[in-house]
């Protein structure tokens, strides 16, 4: 099909997770990463993946084309992600 992709059941788990932190969701963050956890992804692949969207706030390239509003935006997300990680990870001892 045109368009589709196959990028692995890894990324899909793991994209959503960067993409509703950067629409500045909070309780999709915590959705997604329950879901990613849920579908087999690793703490430590969500925690990289939470450190790349952390990198990506820190770039001047992207705060200077996307705004310091939107970067800001992200903050509540991205700790809401961490919180459920770590929160979801001592449930299972990972």
């Amino acid at each position: 099909m045109c368009g589709e992709t196959d990028i692995g059941p890894e990324l899909e788990n793991l994209i959503p997770i960067a993409v509703v932190i950067a629409a500045g969701c909070e309780p999709c963050a915590e959705k997604m990463v329950r879901r990613a956890l849920d579908q087999g992804s690793t703490p430590k692949d969500i925690r990289k993946t939470l450190g790349l969207v952390a990198h990506l706030q820190d770039l001047d390239c992207l705060a200077e084309n996307v705004g310091a509003v939107v970067l800001s935006r992200m903050e509540k997300p991205l700790a809401a992600g961490k919180r459920t990680l770590a929160s979801e990870s001592s449930k299972v001892g990972a």
